[in-house]
């Protein structure tokens, strides 16, 4: 293969793992509901916006 697939299949990949791991954040903005509250070790966003 060369050397540009390459590049081509990891940065596919990459945005695939971003997008499923905000899945939630872009179902909202799609829907446009609240933003869901973010995890408890999200530490630079406030603590009445983190989960439990």
């Amino acid at each position: 293969m060369k050397t540009g697939t390459i590049v081509t299949i990891v940065v596919c990949l990459l945005i695939a793992c971003c997008c499923f791991t905000h899945r939630r954040v872009i179902s909202s903005i799609i829907k446009k509901e609240p933003m869901p509250k973010a995890p408890k070790w999200h530490f630079w966003v406030k603590e009445e916006n983190r989960r439990d």
